[in-house]
């Protein structure tokens, strides 16, 4: 129920629902016969206009209808889809379209959800799961102030699902793990066993959530996007004979060069309708791998690989040890030593194996210590990080090698630390290099308080 501002009495929810839909259409009129042509008409709760509009016909509280201002009060006022719509409007920032339709779509089928029918209740379940991301932001809405369990229940349930379908590849089901961004000291300290000089420590600030694959990518999902199998650790390979009588389908795929990383990124994000994040231009080939081409960055949402920054991050799950398991023992696959002061068990597969055979760290990510060297996006530097920016560094601007990390199956383990770097020609597949991808999340999946 509303507040009719001309007679003093309270509204029906149809009746309130109209009149702000008719503001809303005036608000847009206005603007459309104002704007620049060329400049989509944004935000429809931006004018003091629009602001006061809505103060006098519902009375809402002045925090409420502030840009980032959260309803504070019970549901009594309106019914959920009201309090929903009108929140997530006034919430908008600047230069963010608001599908006014949509949210009004949404809220009500997330009014179904309290429904006293089970059969309503699990097909408005159904369509809000269809909808999926955009229903995300309505759905958080809901847990946490609607006053209906049922609801709360329903959209914690819908939240969890919609969030794991966009947490995984739609073609291949490669599955990634979302990470909000902090704070973190990259590289090693003086006293880190084994390290190197290029390991300076640093501040680094990661100010963007960004998705990254919880595995490596894997023989098969390489074989599906680009009908090809370069691992040397394959029954095809020419290492067939250190993996015979395996399934290597699991195994991490090898012998990729940076620019072949850079196109399975590009052919998965159409095979998933993203545009390609890259450009690729002039490429050339030997044989099926690309060996050269002119790569830029596009942006959007198509996948991508980690900077070396992001790949840091992601490895160190929120420790400053020298592995995220800790200083010594711990599960990967590379060459235990004892001699290196880490390991205390000889251990030598000589080959990659099975993706997540050893415990992920605390992000829920594997194999960041061994199985395969990993490439990143960055140009390789031995001096960058004395000058490298504090926020979100990308790398050089240009250069001879691309960075590697992770280590790999072929080295001893503390050439597997989190801080630890290598190199390599981006032309160039060697049998211990492959890579996991990475990609910008949609602002659905993320909250405000992100």
């Amino acid at each position: 129920m509303g507040i009719d501002r001309n007679k003093g009495q309270m509204m029906s929810d149809e009746k309130l629902e109209s009149t702000i839909a008719s503001e809303i259409d005036a608000e847009l009129a206005i603007r459309s016969a104002t704007a620049n042509p060329e400049a989509p008409c944004v935000n429809v709760v931006g004018s003091r206009h629009f602001l006061d509009s809505l103060k006098s016909i519902c009375r809402l509280p002045e925090f409420l209808l502030m840009r980032g201002g959260r309803s504070r009060f019970g549901m009594g006022i309106f019914r959920n889809s009201s309090l929903i719509v009108l929140t997530l409007l006034a919430a908008a920032p600047c230069g963010e379209t608001r599908d006014v339709e949509g949210l009004v779509r949404i809220a009500r089928l997330i009014d179904g959800l309290g429904d006293k029918s089970y059969v309503v209740r699990e097909s408005t379940g159904k369509q809000l799961e269809a909808v999926g991301e955009p229903a995300l932001p309505s759905l958080r809405f809901a847990i946490k102030n609607s006053r209906d369990p049922e609801i709360r229940y329903r959209a914690r349930r819908l939240v969890g699902k919609i969030m794991a379908t966009a947490c995984q590849s739609k073609s291949t089901g490669l599955k990634l793990v979302l990470l909000h961004g902090g704070e973190f000291t990259m590289g090693s300290t003086p006293k880190e066993l084994d390290r190197h000089d290029d390991e300076q420590q640093h501040l680094v600030r990661i100010t963007q959530p960004f998705l990254i694959g919880a595995c490596e990518v894997t023989q098969d999902e390489y074989r599906q996007v680009m009908n090809l199998q370069p691992s040397w650790f394959a029954t095809t390979g020419s290492g067939r004979d250190k993996v015979a009588q395996l399934q290597t389908g699991r195994f991490p795929v090898d012998s990729v060069s940076w620019y072949d990383a850079i196109e399975f990124c590009n052919r998965l994000s159409e095979r998933d309708r993203f545009s390609p994040y890259y450009k690729i231009a002039d490429a050339k080939r030997t044989g099926n791998s690309m060996v050269a081409a002119k790569v830029t960055i596009v942006g959007g949402l198509g996948y991508r690989l980690p900077t070396e920054a992001e790949w840091e991050y992601a490895c160190r799950g929120g420790t400053a040890t020298p592995y995220h398991f800790g200083s010594r023992q711990g599960g990967g696959n590379y060459q235990y030593m004892s001699s290196t002061g880490y390991g205390t068990v000889s251990q030598k597969l000589g080959r990659t194996t099975t993706i997540a055979s050893f415990s992920p760290n605390a992000f829920g990510i594997y194999d960041m210590h061994g199985n395969v060297a990993e490439w990143c996006w960055d140009w390789y530097d031995k001096t960058y990080y004395s000058a490298s920016p504090a926020t979100d560094p990308r790398g050089p601007d240009h250069g001879d090698h691309r960075v590697l990390r992770g280590g790999a199956w072929l080295v001893k383990q503390s050439s597997c630390r989190s801080a630890t770097r290598f190199w390599h020609t981006p032309a160039e597949g060697k049998y211990f290099v492959g890579f996991r991808v990475a990609r910008d999340p949609s602002h659905y999946m993320i909250t405000r308080n992100d």
